[in-house]
């Protein structure tokens, strides 16, 4: 497990330090001597003779100063000042030390082609949006060179909280980051341009956390972790041990999300999987689930009846768990169902897909919610939740999920290729899964996997990250010997069985 740290909280991390007795000066100067090191390990293993290390003019830069000056005694070092003169107090203190050392100063013209290693250290945990564009040419100009390339803190061009890259961001072979990997990084198409990640001491003292003004605790999960997670399953047991989860899923028009949300929910470990599904639903997908509980429901338009609501309310009680949203459609009853089942139901609601929608229609109802609620959206849905448009649900995911999470006191788990889950004032990072997962069924999928932990006990924000690990890895196990492209959420639940063995 990784801790995160936002470019906010990085930044009250190095103050911190200051009032500890640690100076900022000091701890550029481990910075560039952390980084020296890095440099002089690469070189080592490839032979490398000529290093050029890009500055820009504020801190991150100063680091490249300091690691220039520390390595021009063993090596032919280039240090290029791409965006100009430093800026910064601390970056020009730094750039004054190669003045006694045999660095080569460049100020125009970055020529790539005797470099062996090339060293980025042109923005900090501050960058967002787009280069400029001399420093966009650069980097294109960077990306064709035949050299080793390592990043300084972060690569250029990466938003250290969004997780964004500007065109033309370098793919590097390593990064080396001080005293925490930033929240960004983690994510993905940021995490796909950082090679090798390294986590650098650089002497920030114990009880910097005190100094936080934000304490939000961000951490990435790796499967290690999460298989110690996987609910127990003792010999001693019936199917009243492992749980027993409510699924409302389906609609007329929306068939196959309920058998492969209850199939999924079967095939993770629940000991009864109730569907309660419109009669055409479950008349067409029984045979395919035997194992299953079924409750028939009446329908009006296609969705569930307005008759049915009072029903679902008494018998989600009797449950361990509750899903609610996978294919039941868009009406007003189905808005009322889901807004009685987040006032009446007492035990864990999972709300997903078009639950989520309804749910937009009227969030504030949250406030009356009388159980642990999990909303499972994707960046679309996380819009219509937050009143924003979906270029800006995926610009400000991390914002947005927080806030909604804290507003409503709500677990959110944001899907999408890195999937983050906010809850009780801790994010959580995963990274599973490949393409196969972009393709319609794969929601529902998750939200069953997701429910039946629930029902087993697990603690929501642990059965959403064990819920993307389950999903996720199998998909790649399957991918392995399969095209993504032919690989479907089916195809995933059929594998559980063998995939839940070596997880």
């Amino acid at each position: 497990m990784n801790r995160l740290l936002t470019p906010q909280q990085m930044s009250q991390a190095e103050k911190a330090s200051e009032a500890l007795g640690v100076s900022l000066w000091e701890l550029m100067q481990n910075a560039g001597a952390q980084l020296a090191r890095t440099v002089e390990s690469a070189a080592a293993r490839i032979g490398a003779k000529n290093i050029l290390v890009l500055c820009g003019s504020g801190n991150n830069g100063g680091d490249g100063s300091v690691c220039a000056s520390l390595l021009a005694d063993k090596f032919d070092v280039s240090a290029a000042y791409v965006c100009g003169e430093p800026k910064t107090e601390l970056a020009k203190k730094a750039f004054a030390l190669n003045g006694s050392k045999k660095v080569k100063i460049i100020t125009e013209n970055v020529d790539f082609g005797d470099a062996d290693i090339v060293v980025d250290c042109i923005f900090g945990t501050g960058f967002h949006g787009e280069f400029r564009e001399n420093i966009q040419f650069l980097m294109s100009r960077f990306a064709r060179s035949d050299t080793y390339k390592i990043a300084c803190d972060m690569p250029s061009g990466v938003d250290c909280l969004r997780g964004k890259i500007a065109a033309e961001t370098v793919k590097f072979d390593e990064t080396i980051t001080f005293h925490a990997i930033k929240f960004g990084m983690a994510l993905k198409p940021a995490l796909s341009v950082c090679g090798k990640i390294e986590i650098a001491n650089i002497g920030i003292p114990d009880g910097w956390e005190e100094y936080l003004d934000d304490r939000m605790s961000s951490h990435e999960i790796f499967g290690s972790e999460l298989h110690k997670m996987l609910p127990a399953r003792p010999e001693y047991s019936h199917k009243g041990t492992f749980g027993k989860v409510l699924l409302i899923c389906g609609s007329e028009n929306y068939i196959g999300a309920a058998a492969i949300c209850s199939r999924a929910a079967l095939h993770t470990g629940c000991g009864i999987v109730n569907l309660a599904a419109p009669h055409s639903v479950i008349s067409i997908i029984a045979a395919s689930a035997p194992e299953c509980i079924y409750t028939p429901l009446e329908t009006e338009g296609g969705t569930i009846s307005s008759c049915e609501i009072d029903k679902l309310v008494g018998l989600a009680n009797s449950h361990s768990a509750v899903a609610v949203g996978c294919g039941i459609g868009r009406s007003e009853n189905t808005r009322r169902l889901v807004e009685a089942l987040v006032k009446k139901v007492r035990v864990p609601l999972l709300i997903d897909a078009d639950g989520i929608n309804q749910l937009a229609l009227n969030i504030d109802v949250l406030r009356d919610k009388n159980c642990e609620i999990v909303l499972t959206p994707h960046i679309g849905e996380l819009a219509r939740l937050s009143g924003r448009t979906t270029a800006e649900a995926s610009a400000e995911r991390y914002a947005i999920c927080r806030e909604l999470s804290e507003k409503y006191g709500v677990t959110l788990h944001s899907k999408d290729t890195t999937s983050v889950t906010f809850s009780n004032g801790k994010a959580a990072v995963t990274n599973f899964g490949c393409s196969a997962l972009a393709k319609g069924g794969s929601g529902d999928m998750l939200a069953g996997v997701i429910a039946s932990l629930l029902a087993q006990g697990v603690t929501a924000a642990e059965a959403c990250a064990l819920g993307d690990y389950i999903c996720g890895k199998t998909a790649e196990i399957l991918c392995e010997k399969y095209s993504p492209a032919a690989v479907t959420a089916s195809d995933i639940i059929n594998a559980f069985k063998e995939t839940l063995t070596i997880l």
